[in-house]
């Protein structure tokens, strides 16, 4: 056995004759026993070898065993190497605690016995061999690892990265340029007449020859610039942060650099390529579109030739190119003061009244014109400038509401939408209270619009938000109701004082063959009979607005009174327009008698006599259990799951499942259709009495 394989144990004590003895009791051929006779000189060896176990004296003169195993055991390279304390046996046992806080393993007391020394000095080196095999066997694994991740990412033949790395990169370069409005180039390429090389000079030829591509096209292409090889002969380069012009300078580059030979044996060949370019975000915003559209370009290169490379253009989409540069002018566009506000007024049917007009905002760009809000909305959420845009509105709004002090005839509450984003902000309730107090506007002059899809964000934070706007005097509104997800449990949860329903709902009202206008006359009931007050929205004929006094709705917002309105267009609209006479339907209406009257008294407001007469015949029709009918009326009392679940001591899971089967036995989709099945019955009941 060479020096180099031997195990090293370190011996240390500073009297000659307890060294010899230590080495003649543990001498093995295997072993290099290292001696050392002080602490300073075993420190030395400790920087020289590799040692699986050290034997220390505690009580030697300067440094004893004590600071020297402290040393040791403060080292990054030493501090796992055991430590075996050698020591008189009359050493008192604050000694021995001493020594274990140091870093000690074990102790050998003085006269210490042969047979046990060897023996744990075996142990040790035991120990010392096996963490040795662990460690060797771990980073045999790691490396095993790694080629296997090299040899998953990376191209057998040419060693450039292949399909799978590609479509990762692809990925985190998008993200990255989404971030930073960065351009993308994405080039695809394919090798002229490369099968004839494989049917001629064979397949062995044919790959030294992808081999020399290869390296031809990452001599040709920029530090930043990537490429993979994603099968055959086909190749793609990603070009982040470069502009289109950037791109055609790297395509010129590649097809110049194939004007030179390729030299395999004692073939000299002369290839050529077609280059496919789509640009993001123009051509494309993620990965499969753009490389749809670069093998498309590359088609048509193709077609005309070879040697050439086309730009994607025929599909460019001028609505994503728009939206790519819609980021950076909409945070020029308050400034450049691009932005107005509308104001479509809201009715009471009733009085015939304008109680109220919702603000609305319009961006007209010097060069776009219009741009509708459904665009450019969604946009300012994704880049945060919605925070910006909405203090504009609320500033604008209060300013326009002092403006129409002297001017409006009534008193008008003002409606804002505000986007879901805004309850997240912790501020958001400071910033209201200074424009408020800056612009000298009651709060009761306002009223805050939110859609139900705002609620599905972080319930908690939203209520607790809604809650303090109500606290300030601030009217809230839900938007949209209807086409969300919130369950009806939401309208006892959310300090709401008004519900509007979606306008989806309202234009269908008037049509047999669907089931709005049941739906619509059971909201209203329902809503109505919680505190709130209802408007319609999106009213636009005469028969709508019929059926709409008919079932007693209180407001009502569309063009069959008035489009959204300039400022000055407000004051002439309302100084003009004779609601009068076009709000004088006589108070008897002949269907006054298919509504529902409500009881005020009960706790929904609703004849529950009535309604347990319609569930019953529900439950008979539809072959309900007993159980089901406990849920569905809870249902239609508007409780939660939750809720059903602690009235009738079951499981929230066992509650879902009741569902699931009431909605197929009624064949309805959802707990809004499900009751508006029990206000039709309601309805047809009271027509029999």
């Amino acid at each position: 056995m060479n020096q180099e394989e031997r195990i090293n144990i370190l011996l240390v004590d500073d009297r000659p004759e307890n060294l010899l003895a230590l080495e003649a009791i543990i001498e093995r051929d295997e072993y290099n026993l290292v001696k050392a006779y002080s602490g300073e000189e075993a420190l030395k060896y400790l920087l020289k070898y590799d040692f699986a176990v050290i034997l220390l004296d505690v009580q030697m003169p300067g440094m004893d065993g004590f600071s020297t195993a402290k040393i040791i055991k403060a080292r990054e390279k030493t501090k796992h190497i055991p430590i075996l304390f050698i020591t008189a046996n009359n050493l008192d046992s604050e000694h021995i605690f001493m020594g274990y806080s140091v870093g000690a393993i074990d102790y050998i007391l003085k006269p210490f016995d042969p047979l046990i020394l060897k023996s744990k000095v075996e142990r040790f080196i035991e120990l010392y061999l096996l963490n040795k095999k662990i460690t060797l066997q771990s980073k045999s694994l790691e490396e095993k690892n790694k080629m296997i991740e090299y040899i998953a990412y990376h191209d057998g033949l040419t060693n450039l990265p292949n399909r799978r790395m590609f479509h990762d990169v692809m990925l985190q370069t998008l993200i990255k340029a989404k971030q930073n409005n960065e351009t993308i180039g994405l080039m695809y390429l394919d090798l002229d007449r490369f099968k004839s090389v494989n049917d001629s000079l064979g397949h062995v030829i044919g790959d030294k020859l992808l081999q020399l591509v290869s390296k031809r096209l990452l001599g040709s292409i920029r530090d930043t610039d990537f490429v993979a090889r994603i099968g055959g002969d086909e190749f793609v380069i990603l070009l982040s942060d470069s502009n289109r012009e950037e791109c055609l300078e790297v395509a010129e580059a590649l097809l110049n650099s194939f004007k030179n030979p390729f030299y395999i044996d004692s073939f000299e060949f002369y290839m050529t390529t077609c280059i496919g370019l789509a640009i993001f975000p123009y051509d494309g915003e993620d990965s499969n579109t753009l490389m749809k559209n670069a093998d498309a370009a590359l088609y048509r290169a193709k077609e005309q030739g070879k040697n050439k490379y086309k730009v994607y253009h025929s599909g460019m989409n001028i609505e994503s190119y728009r939206k790519f540069l819609m980021q950076n002018e909409l945070r020029k566009a308050i400034e450049l003061d691009q932005f107005s506000l509308v104001y479509q007024p809201r009715i009471e049917l009733k009085t015939g009244k304008i109680v109220n007009a919702e603000a609305l905002i319009r961006w007209h760009h010097p060069t776009w014109g219009v741009v509708r809000p459904d665009v450019f909305i969604a946009i300012a959420e994704e880049s945060n400038i919605i925070y910006e845009m909405d203090q504009w509105v609320l500033k604008t709004v209060c300013k326009q509401i002092n403006s129409w002090k002297d001017s409006l005839l009534l008193p008008i509450k003002i409606s804002v939408n505000f986007s879901a984003q805004h309850f997240l902000q912790r501020n958001l309730l400071e910033h209201m209270k200074v424009i408020l107090d800056d612009s000298n506007v009651e709060a009761s002059q306002l009223e805050i619009e939110i859609t139900e899809t705002a609620l599905l964000q972080n319930e908690d934070i939203v209520k607790q938000t809604l809650q303090q706007i109500k606290e300030l005097n601030i009217q809230i509104a839900l938007d949209d109701y209807g086409t969300g997800y919130s369950s009806i449990n939401y309208l006892r949860a959310f300090p709401f004082d008004t519900i509007k329903i979606d306008k989806s709902y309202i234009q269908e009202i008037t049509n047999p063959q669907k089931n709005s206008r049941i739906i619509v006359e059971s909201i209203i009931s329902l809503v109505k009979n919680l505190g709130f007050r209802v408007v319609a929205e999106g009213v636009e004929t005469d028969e709508q607005l019929r059926l709409l006094k008919t079932m007693q709705c209180d407001e009502i917002q569309g063009y069959i009174y008035s489009q959204p309105l300039s400022p000055d267009e407000f004051i002439e609209f309302i100084e003009k327009q004779s609601l009068e006479s076009r709000l004088s339907a006589p108070q008897n209406n002949k269907n006054i008698d298919n509504v529902i009257i409500l009881d005020k008294n009960e706790e929904m407001g609703i004849n529950k006599t009535l309604i347990e007469l319609a569930i019953q015949k529900i439950k008979k029709k539809n072959l309900l259990s007993t159980r089901e009918v406990d849920v569905f009326s809870l249902i239609v009392e508007g409780l939660s799951n939750k809720e059903i679940s602690e009235k009738l001591f079951i499981s929230e899971h066992t509650v879902k499942n009741h569902i699931t089967n009431i909605l197929s036995k009624l064949n309805v989709s959802d707990r809004v259709q499900a009751i508006a099945l029990v206000y039709e019955t309601c309805i047809n009941e009271k027509k029999v009495r």
